[in-house]
């Protein structure tokens, strides 16, 4: 569906009511179940169910603003403590890190030529990370945001069932409470000044016309203020973080129609066997990793999970691994997955547009 501009059509604000307070509700129990940004999980099957009824208009600087806010907090994630951990073993860290890259390349080729999709849908559908980010940027790079949105969450979503039953029976780990992480309180005024240079870093990024502007900017900006320790704000408002995982779930679940929701679900059986196959390469450079670090088995192959930041960690305390590792991996992937990506589906795009 083509986004247009919010307008007073009648039944308008009828459609945004039922969308805003489906997508509240639905995002509790998701919240419950621990699914990573359960928000915009519940606000893209809340769209995709109202889309179903009747079309709701939806304005590009809505989404767009939910880019900018989660490149904010993919910077704020990049702790001191886990740079520090990321310096301490940058080589096998990024070797691992570029090996993941590669394997999810080859698997979105393979996806886009078995299922006939687009190359760039393909490749961004099997990105192994960045779930948020990656749907937040699919169809600015002219991707199926659609099939994108489903396939990232169906990766993230069996990352998850897995990781216990991995830990217990593979690893035999036995699980503790876990032991929170020491959370950030967010600083309203300084939220104030990071979104004022957020806003500036998109108008520097559509200058030098760098691929997805409107995430990639505030992420370059946020990731340079934490390592140098002089970030506005430690964290963002968890209100705001909120907002932005439901502006960029709409713009997904909203271009779902029920024709294009069944040409997907057709597709579903080719996405999860390359998933799996992915999954099990992933766990296998884990280990490598591991034994080049010197750390666990446990905590290498929950650093290279594809997918499931925040399970992952969360996994890390209860196993009483080595959380930082852990963090700082899954961190420096999610930045070249999304450094890289855009740039290469962009210019894929363009070279195939060309060929035309």
């Amino acid at each position: 569906m083509v986004l247009r501009g919010i307008s007073g059509q009648p039944g308008t604000w009828l459609r945004w009511t039922l969308l805003l307070f489906g997508s509240l509700l639905a995002s509790w129990p998701f919240s419950n179940l621990h699914i990573p940004a359960a928000p915009l999980f519940a606000a893209l099957l809340c769209a995709v169910l109202l889309n179903l009824w009747d079309s709701v208009p939806y304005a590009r600087m809505l989404p767009r603003s939910g880019q900018a806010i989660l490149g904010l907090e993919i910077g704020l994630l990049f702790s001191h403590q886990a740079l520090i951990v990321i310096l301490r073993h940058w080589l096998p860290i990024l070797a691992v890190s570029a090996g993941t890259l590669l394997l999810s390349l080859a698997a979105g080729l393979i996806f886009g030529r078995w299922a006939k999709v687009t190359t760039g849908t393909g490749l961004l559908s099997m990105t192994a990370g960045g779930a948020a980010g990656i749907t937040a940027i699919a169809q600015e790079l002219g991707a199926d945001m659609g099939l994108v949105a489903i396939l990232q969450y169906l990766r993230v979503i069996l990352v998850m069932l897995s990781l216990p039953a991995v830990v217990l029976w593979v690893f035999a780990q036995p699980m503790h409470t876990p032991v929170s992480l020491a959370e950030a309180h967010a600083n309203w005024l300084g939220t104030v000044l990071l979104l004022l240079l957020a806003w500036l870093a998109v108008r520097v990024a559509l200058r030098v016309r760098l691929t997805a502007p409107y995430l990639l900017g505030p992420l370059l900006v946020s990731i340079a203020l934490t390592a140098s320790q002089h970030s506005p704000t430690p964290a963002l408002p968890h209100s705001l973080l909120f907002l932005a995982y439901l502006l960029i779930g709409w713009q997904a679940g909203l271009q779902l129609s029920l024709d294009r929701l069944r040409s997907h679900l057709r597709l579903l059986p080719q996405a999860i066997i390359l998933i799996l196959i992915l999954n099990l390469l992933c766990a296998v450079l884990g280990v490598v990793l591991a034994q080049l670090v010197g750390v666990s088995d446990l905590d290498g192959y929950l650093a290279t999970a594809p997918g499931a930041l925040y399970a992952a960690v969360a996994v890390s305390m209860a196993a009483h691994g080595n959380v930082l590792f852990v963090l700082g991996t899954h961190l420096l992937r999610l930045l070249l997955m999304l450094l890289i990506m855009p740039t290469l589906v962009q210019r894929l795009r363009s070279r195939a547009i060309a060929k035309e």
